[in-house]
């Protein structure tokens, strides 16, 4: 399980680009895919890191061979919920509702592997000092079943920065070739 974005919005430049000639589809090819993969480096900048799982997750492949439509997903368990946060923190972009709503009541992992992550993260930054590291980590883990993460948004991001690029640079090239 993990975390897809699909750009959409574009119904009326997707329907000018059916009658293009070949050379003209493969430069709309090229500028889509162009951004596509300045999204993936986008999302993998903003990602949270602790030991680079969820920025490593961050894969761009094509939905189809020959397709026009990319897939930006990041893969890692718990992506939905670094990227809208978790019990009563969670924030959720106006459109995303149904992508959120995808993973709402979702689980990604037992408590025990929570802490061990946790555990981890407590020795690397030095908290504690060397002393009660699991128990810190147990302290913060229950807090957050509590409390809940706050979202540490990184696809909707990259996605929200680059479709009015794409849409421009679109235009722009369907536009000089009519």
């Amino acid at each position: 399980m993990g975390f897809y974005l699909n750009l959409e919005g574009l119904e009326a430049i997707n329907k000018k680009i059916e009658s293009l000639d070949k050379s003209l589809k493969e430069e709309v090819s090229n500028e889509i895919n162009a951004s596509a993969l300045k999204m993936q480096s986008t999302a993998k900048r903003l990602a949270p890191v602790n030991f680079g799982q969820l920025r490593n997750s961050i894969q761009l492949s094509p939905q189809t061979t020959g397709s026009l439509t990319y897939i930006v997903a990041a893969t890692a368990s718990y992506a939905p919920y670094v990227e809208f946060g978790t019990g009563g923190k969670v924030s959720i972009p106006a459109g995303f509702e149904a992508d959120a709503a995808a993973f709402r009541g979702g689980k990604s992992g037992s408590f025990k592997e929570m802490v061990d992550a946790l555990a981890l993260w407590v020795k690397r930054k030095g908290i504690g000092n060397g002393k009660n590291e699991r128990g810190i980590a147990y302290a913060i883990a229950f807090k957050i079943l509590q409390k809940g993460l706050r979202p540490q948004p990184f696809l909707i991001p990259s996605y929200e920065q680059e479709k009015p690029k794409l849409i421009k640079r679109l235009k722009d090239l369907l536009n000089a070739e009519s």
